[in-house]
C-alpha cells in the first residue's frame, strides 16, 4: 500500500533558516572585528610604548652628553652654557622607521635677547636658600622684605648640609610635582610673617617656596606655564588662557630664575689638588715657590695666634708680633693684585669638604650678585659689564675684581667669601623624539660633577607639559607637531 507524504508543519517561516544564517554570519563578523581591532589595539600601544621608551633613551643620552661637558669643560670657560653643536639636534640613533635626537636647553640669560639657550643652567648663577650666607633676598626683583622675612623663617638656620642623592622625582602627586606642574593659587593671602609655618628646614626644591604664607605659582614662575623658557601665545594674551599674564610682550620667568637649593664646591685648586689651609700651613708649604715677605707674615700669624676666615685677608695686609726686644712690629703680608690669583688658588681656610652657597662672579645676573653684602644694582651691573670681555683665563678666579679696579681691597675682602668662579652643580632640560613619527619625552635634569665624579642628582619627567618648540625644523611635519600628545606613560 503506498503511503501519502507527511504535511510540513504550520507556521515554519519559509526563510528561517536562511534568517539564522545570516544572523550567525553578522555575529561573527562582529567577532572577528573585534578580535582585529584588539588586535590592532594592542600594536598601536606596543609601538606607542616601544616609542616612548625610545624617546626616553634619546633624552638620557643627552643628559649624558650635560654630563661630560660639565665635568670636561676648563676652569673659566663656560663652554657649558651655550653650545648649539654639541646640544641641539643631536642624532642618537636609527631603527629603520625612525631617527632618534635629543636637544638639551634652558631659558635664556636675561641679558641675552635669545628665547633658550641650548645649554646648562649652573646652580652656583643663583641664591642657594639653604645657605644664603649674607645674601639680602630682598634685593631679588617683586621679593618684599616681609616675604624674604617669611623664606628665612620657613627655611630655619639648620647648618646640616642636605644630602645630595640621586633622586626621581615624581611626575604625578607628592609636593615637589604639584608645586612645578599645577596652578596653585596664592596660600598667603592675608598672612602675616608671624602666622606663618614654623622652621621647615632645609628645602628639597624650589616648588616647597608655595608652602610658605605669600608666595603663589605666578609669583615663583611667572607666565611660563610649560617651562620652555619662550613665550608662547597663551603666555602673552592676557587672562584669556592660562597662565594668566600682563599681555606686554615679555616672558616673565618667576622668582625661580634667581633661586637653587643645591650649590657647592670642592676645596680643591684649578689642577685638582687639595688646598692648603692658611691657619694650618705647617710642612705643606714646603716646596711651593713662595715670596720670602709671605711666608714670614705666615710665621707671624702663628705667633699673633690670628687666624684668618678667608685666604683673601691676606690681600695687602699686615699683622702685629712682637721682636725679640719686645717691641711690636708690623709684619706685611707682601701679596698685591699680582700675586692675588695664585693665593686664591693655592690656599684656604676651610676645614669641611664642601663649600655651600658660594655664588659664580662669571655667571650670577645683576639681581643675583644684587644680593651680595656692600653691592647696589649698580655695581652689579658694573661686575656684569666688566666680566663680558675677560678671556677664560681672567675669569678662573675672582681676583679680577680687584684687579680690574672694578672694588677695593676692602670691599674685595668683605666679597669674596660669598664668591666662586666655578660650577659644578648643573640644571637643565632635555627632549627626546623621532622623526618622523614625531614621538617624544621631555626632562628636567639636575646634575653634579664635584669632586671629579659625575652623578644625575634629580630626574623629572616633565612631558606632559606638552612639546617644548619645533625640534628639528621641517623634518618633522607641522601636523605632527600641532596634534602630538605625550606618549602612554
Amino acid at each position: 500500500m503506498k503511503l501519502a507524504p507527511l504535511p510540513s508543519p504550520r507556521g515554519a517561516p519559509s526563510g528561517f533558516v536562511l534568517l539564522a544564517v545570516l544572523v550567525f554570519i553578522v555575529l561573527m563578523s562582529m567577532v572577528t572585528i573585534s578580535l582585529l581591532f584588539s588586535s590592532r589595539a594592542e600594536e598601536t600601544a606596543t609601538a606607542a610604548s616601544a616609542g616612548a621608551e625610545q624617546a626616553w633613551s634619546a633624552a638620557m643620552s643627552g643628559v649624558d652628553e650635560a654630563l661630560r661637558v660639565a665635568a670636561t669643560t676648563p676652569a673659566g670657560s663656560l663652554e657649558w652654557q651655550d653650545q648649539p653643536a654639541v646640544f641641539r639636534q643631536r642624532l642618537v640613533y636609527e631603527d629603520g622607521s625612525d631617527q632618534w635626537f635629543f636637544t638639551v636647553y634652558s631659558a635664556a640669560d636675561s641679558e641675552s635677547t635669545a628665547e633658550v639657550r641650548h645649554g646648562l643652567t649652573d646652580e652656583a648663577s643663583r641664591v642657594n636658600l639653604n645657605r644664603p650666607g649674607a645674601a639680602d633676598l630682598a634685593n631679588i626683583p617683586r621679593m618684599t622684605p616681609t616675604l624674604a622675612q617669611a623664606v628665612q623663617r620657613f627655611v630655619g638656620s639648620s647648618t646640616v648640609s642636605s644630602p645630595v642623592l640621586p633622586r626621581l622625582i615624581p611626575d604625578e602627586g607628592g609636593p615637589a610635582a604639584d608645586s612645578l606642574l599645577d596652578p596653585v593659587t596664592d596660600p598667603g593671602a592675608g598672612v602675616s610673617v608671624r602666622d606663618a609655618l614654623s622652621a621647615h628646614g632645609p628645602l628639597a626644591s624650589i616648588g616647597e617656596l608655595l608652602q610658605v604664607p605669600g608666595f603663589s605659582w605666578s609669583l615663583l614662575y611667572g607666565e611660563d606655564a610649560n617651562l620652555n623658557g619662550r613665550l608662547d601665545p597663551n603666555e602673552n594674551d592676557g587672562d584669556q588662557q592660562f597662565p594668566p599674564d600682563n599681555q606686554d610682550s615679555h616672558l616673565d620667568r618667576g622668582m625661580a630664575q634667581y633661586f637653587t637649593v643645591r650649590s657647592s664646591e670642592t676645596p680643591l685648586t684649578r689642577d685638582g689638588q687639595k688646598r692648603i689651609n692658611l691657619n694650618q700651613p705647617g710642612a705643606a708649604l714646603a716646596g711651593l715657590d713662595l715670596p720670602p715677605a709671605f711666608t714670614n707674615y705666615l710665621a707671624a700669624l702663628q705667633v699673633a695666634k690670628v687666624t684668618l676666615t678667608h685666604p683673601a685677608e691676606v690681600l695687602e695686609a699686615h699683622v702685629k708680633v712682637k721682636n725679640e726686644q719686645g717691641q711690636e712690629a708690623e709684619v706685611p703680608s707682601g701679596i698685591t693684585k699680582e700675586e692675588l690669583p695664585r693665593v686664591l688658588d693655592l690656599f684656604t681656610t676651610e676645614t669641611a669638604p664642601r663649600r655651600e652657597g658660594l655664588i659664580n662672579l662669571n655667571t650670577a645676573n645683576a639681581f643675583v650678585l644684587a644680593t651680595l653684602p656692600g653691592v647696589d644694582l649698580s655695581l652689579a651691573e658694573s661686575m656684569v659689564s666688566a666680566r663680558s670681555s675677560l678671556s677664560p683665563e681672567r675669569r678662573s678666579t675672582i681676583a679680577w675684581l680687584f684687579q680690574d679696579g672694578v672694588v677695593d681691597a676692602a670691599q674685595f675682602k668683605r666679597l669674596a667669601p660669598q664668591l666662586t668662579t666655578r660650577s659644578f652643580q648643573f640644571q637643565f632640560r632635555v627632549v627626546g623624539y623621532g622623526v618622523p613619527s614625531g614621538r617624544y619625552r621631555v626632562l628636567e635634569a639636575e646634575i653634579d660633577v664635584a669632586g671629579g665624579q659625575r652623578r644625575v642628582t634629580g630626574l623629572r619627567d616633565i612631558t606632559k607639559l606638552g612639546i617644548p618648540f619645533r625640534l628639528i625644523g621641517d623634518e618633522l611635519p607641522t601636523t605632527a607637531m600641532a596634534g602630538i600628545s605625550p606618549p602612554p606613560r
